[in-house]
């Protein structure tokens, strides 16, 4: 059984139709890289699927499918108790709480205090830059460690399929190579990652397949050659 199916969806905002009948099958523990132009619907289909945009009901058909359950249109919090995880390109931190706060704070679905504290416990031991600065507020810090924080959040959280909106996003230099070993330490986890990423090169090893999206269309060519691909995002 796929971890997550999406069906014939179609969605926009108002009465501007964005996606049009897009389909997308994932595997368990796949890394996926969704690539396409500016306005081609990228952040679009991840809002839809995470149930913060609406899929039209135009289509009987249309429909998303996530641990062979029906959750299209959910609201998101449902969708983190059940193992799914949306970080957008803006990275949703609570500027004026501290790093240990955040980390909190993404775990409030958790009525356990002893597994909470554990799983806190845990990100730290494993980024140890996080734990460091574990008291400074996240309005504090660097673009690199602000998107430590967010993975640590991920990592906290166990999901079992992440939704990242470009992960790599004003980085440059050492804060890239940091990332991207975060991102393989997601992988290695058994988490299964959807991408948006526009620094496509840097992902082509991580991500077992390459899908494509042009105006609000699933591309149904090979996207196999970076080549390809870059006359493919034109």
């Amino acid at each position: 059984m796929s971890l997550l199916k999406v069906l014939h969806i179609n969605a926009g905002y108002g009465k501007k139709q964005v996606l049009f009948d897009v389909n997308l099958t994932v595997e368990e523990g796949e890394t996926i890289l969704l690539i396409g132009s500016n306005g081609s619907g990228k952040s679009t289909l991840f809002k839809a699927i995470y149930g913060i945009v609406p899929i039209w009901s135009n289509s009987k058909q249309g429909k998303i499918v996530f641990c062979g359950e029906d959750i299209t249109n959910q609201r998101s919090h449902h969708l983190i108790k059940k193992g799914m995880m949306y970080i957008p390109q803006q990275n949703e931190l609570f500027e004026d709480m501290t790093v240990l706060q955040n980390l909190e704070m993404g775990l409030l679905h958790l009525n356990h205090k002893r597994e909470h504290r554990k799983r806190v416990e845990d990100v730290f031991a494993q980024i140890d830059i996080l734990s460091n600065k574990r008291k400074q507020l996240a309005s504090k810090l660097s673009g690199g460690e602000r998107k430590l924080l967010s993975l640590g959040m991920v990592l906290a959280n166990r999901p079992k399929i992440v939704l990242y909106d470009e992960p790599l996003a004003g980085l440059s230099g050492n804060n890239v190579s940091v990332a991207l070993k975060w991102l393989n330490t997601i992988k290695e986890n058994g988490i299964t990652l959807i991408t948006i990423e526009h620094r496509i090169k840097e992902l082509l090893d991580t991500a077992d397949k390459v899908v494509g999206l042009k105006l609000g269309r699933r591309n149904t060519g090979n996207l196999g050659s970076l080549k390809y691909i870059k006359e493919f995002m034109i």
